[in-house]
Formats: C-alpha cells, structure tokens, sequence
C-alpha cells in the first residue's frame, strides 16, 4: 500500500474533528484558557513525554534501515527537547504532579505495549498520530485565530505549526507508509487498529487535562 497514512486517516477525520471542536482546542485557540487547566495539561504532558521518549528511543532500536534508527532517536531527543523547553516557560515546577492521570497512563502504558511486544509496522502506526495530530492542531489554530499578537499560549501554537515539526511528522509518515506497503493484509489491519486507538487516546489526552483528571479512589 504505497500511501497508508491517506488512507487511515479517512477512518480517524472523525476524531480529529472531535479533538477541534473539544473546549480545550477552542479556549486555547482564544488563549481564555485557564492557567489551571494549561498547568495541568503541561504537567501531564511532560509525564506523557517522559515515556514516549523511551517509546521512540525502543521503536529506533526495532528499525532495520539505520536512517529510520536515526530519525527516531532524533525524534527522542531533538524534538522533545523542544517540546520540555515550552515546559520550563509554562510549567509551574513548585506545583509538579510526578502522577500521571489514568489517561495518560492508559495512552503511555498502550504505545509502550505495542512497540515492545508486537511488529515494527504495529509499532510505527501506535507512535504516529502524537506527529500528526499535534501539526493537524498546531496548523488548525495557526490558521483560524485572530489573537497571535496577545494569546498568553502562542509559544506552545507556533511550536507545533513551525517548520522544524512539519518536517519530523512528514519523516515519520514517509516511514510508516514504506513499511505499510511491504506489509502483509493481517499487520494492515493492526496497525490501522493501533493508530486509530492512539488517535482516540490523543481526544482522551486533551479532555482528561481539560477536566484535571485524577484517579477516583
């Protein structure tokens, strides 16, 4: 299958569109956002990222092809670092949480899963939707806001609406989609299975945070 990642997402516009119209999208867009509730999702996402670091740098070592073994422990340093970069202007390190939500865990505790115990292809489809979703959302608010000029989030915006992550998320795809077309019917299948679990888990990421959410018992 010469072009995977065009196909699956037809099955994933639905809760990308979800992700769009979800209040956290929109109030960040608008930057009325409340500093809790971005705290809050900071917090969490510098848990969460904690742990895809380790994700990618395992999915590297799975990569036969040295160039992809490169792009993703590239991916495991390189782009996150930017990424905990916008922690330390935003994060409120006094108030650190070091627990992460169930959401959170759920989606870490998934990826970690699937690229340890299943296939390569399987792997790289579960890692995906954390690239494309975020560019889908960087560029979606880039491009319907009329605050840049005083949106207190705008740093967080123009990181994943910026030149240097566009180019890591058409890395990842050009990577997938080769695997993809080498695979069987079977793996297919499961890597659709998986990138269209990560893309549910990504709505879950944004609504727990929107809701501060924390374990019940």
């Amino acid at each position: 299958m010469s072009n995977w990642f065009n196909k699956v997402t037809i099955e994933t516009d639905s809760i990308l569109e979800k992700i769009k119209e979800h209040p956290f999208i929109i109030e960040l867009m608008d930057g009325t956002l409340s500093t809790e509730v971005f705290q809050f999702y900071v917090n969490q996402d510098s848990l969460y990222l904690s742990e895809y670091k380790k994700t990618l740098a395992q999915l590297s070592i799975k990569c036969s092809d040295e160039n992809d073994t490169q792009f993703f422990l590239d991916a495991a340093t390189g782009i996150i670092n930017v990424e905990n970069e916008l922690h330390q202007v935003f994060l409120n390190k006094e108030q650190f949480n070091n627990e992460p939500s169930p959401s959170c865990e759920l989606y870490t505790d998934y990826m970690s899963r699937i690229v340890n115990n299943q296939t390569l292809e399987e792997g790289l489809a579960v890692v995906l939707p954390c690239f494309t979703i975020y560019k889908e959302i960087g560029d979606y608010i880039l491009a319907h806001q009329t605050n840049k000029d005083n949106n207190p989030y705008q740093n967080w915006i123009n990181t994943y609406a910026g030149e240097d992550f566009a180019k890591a998320v058409l890395n990842a795809i050009e990577i997938t989609n080769r695997h993809a077309e080498k695979a069987p019917e079977e793996v297919l299948n499961k890597m659709e299975l998986a990138f269209i679990k990560a893309s549910k888990l990504e709505w879950m990421f944004w609504d727990s945070a929107y809701n501060k959410e924390a374990w019940k018992i």
